[in-house]
């Protein structure tokens, strides 16, 4: 495995440390800052519809600054737009932080599958490389769910506020650019020969067959996933502390369990793995509202969140293999565009259904995966391989 593929998967896994410092704790933060569901349907939608625009333009800055520059340029807005969550003086600047936040996501996530990629020599390497980045980054996922569980009461016992506990603990998430940016500086970029595409109906075909089932399965997430943590406190009555571990539980597993993927992915192929988890996790959601105790649904849900989710690594992975050097991140960007078009939709979706009821929610996302899940097998099984 080339350095460079490893600086790039230990910073991102490190960095995923103190990312998690913002995302597990932002509902309970925008609550603590006195908004309700609608205002924070809001702010999540805009993040994901502007990731979605930025994800359009991250093959396009790749073609002309090439993918090192265009992922620093993806860090200096992530870094700007948490320093305006953390500052949040009125909703406006909230709102324009999580605006930034979105472009990070939109110019970082493509730029950062495509050079990956080029830093492998074959398939099963690049099956490999992002099992493991995904696996390590998951794990740092599972460290910082429960440091951010248990800090912002720690705070509060010291004699901190719950609105400055909760800012000091977003604050944090800075640490994962301080990492970010230095790796980025020492790693070579892959040269990009042409500024242009070649557009052509294959080409086309082929970017809205991975699109349109992860436009599906983004609309279904974006309905409950950012929720997820404020859903356990209204259901069940539980504090954060107690939430926290169920989000640990299921990154520590999950992490773990994404070290494996590539002996079964050999055994049972890319498309039948990806079917078969994320199928069963569809019919997890399905019977989800109506799990009585707060340690059922904690269960299920963990099972349902690794069977959903452990297999992107392969999902990405297997798409890759279906493009040039300059094909990869624009085709990724309109793959991840779609997805994150759809899930800002359902974020708006999702704060109006959770405010009528807590079970439509898990109804609607089911329907949508399992539409997903088999559009995506009826696409790609021949290449089952």
């Amino acid at each position: 495995m080339e350095k460079d593929a490893k600086v790039l998967v230990i910073a991102t896994a490190v960095g995923q440390l103190f990312l998690q410092f913002s995302w597990f704790i932002m509902p309970f933060y925008l609550k603590a800052l006195g908004y309700d569901m609608n205002k924070m349907g809001i702010l999540f939608s805009t993040q994901t519809l502007i990731g979605g625009i930025s994800f359009l333009l991250a093959g396009q800055l790749s073609l002309k600054f090439g993918y090192k520059k265009t992922l620093i340029l993806a860090a200096g807005m992530g870094a700007l737009g948490r320093i305006f969550q953390v500052l949040a003086y009125n909703f406006e600047m909230l709102l324009l932080g999580f605006f930034l936040v979105g472009v990070n996501m939109g110019l970082r996530d493509p730029n950062y599958s495509a050079l990956l990629s080029e830093k492998v020599k074959n398939e099963e390497e690049r099956h490999r490389i992002f099992s493991y980045s995904f696996g390590l980054g998951t794990l740092m996922n599972a460290l910082g769910v429960l440091v951010a569980g248990y800090l912002p009461g720690h705070l509060v016992s010291l004699g901190y506020s719950e609105r400055l506990a909760y800012k000091l603990v977003i604050a944090l998430a800075l640490i994962q650019f301080a990492i970010v940016f230095p790796a980025l500086i020492v790693i070579k970029d892959v040269p990009v020969t042409t500024s242009k595409i070649k557009w052509r109906k294959e080409l086309i075909i082929k970017i809205l067959k991975f699109s349109l089932p992860s436009a599906l399965i983004g609309l279904g997430a974006g309905i409950t996933i950012p929720y997820m943590s404020i859903y356990f406190n209204l259901r069940f009555g539980r504090d954060i502390r107690e939430i926290s571990w169920v989000f640990f539980s299921q990154e520590v597993v999950m992490g773990l369990g994404s070290f494996i993927l590539p002996a079964l992915i050999n055994r049972l192929g890319p498309v039948k793995v990806i079917t078969y988890f994320q199928g069963s996790a569809a019919f997890l959601f399905l019977i989800f509202p109506s799990l009585p105790t707060f340690a059922i649904a904690s269960f299920v849900y963990i099972i349902r969140s690794i069977l959903m989710n452990i297999v992107w690594p392969v999902n990405d992975s297997f798409m890759m293999g279906f493009f040039s050097t300059e094909e990869k991140a624009t085709a990724a960007g309109i793959r991840r565009a779609f997805s994150t078009f759809m899930r800002g939709l359902g974020n708006y979706i999702g704060g109006a259904l959770f405010a009528i009821s807590l079970a439509y929610p898990f109804y609607t996302t089911a329907i949508f995966y399992i539409i997903a899940t088999t559009m995506f097998y009826a696409f790609f099984i021949k290449y089952n391989h």
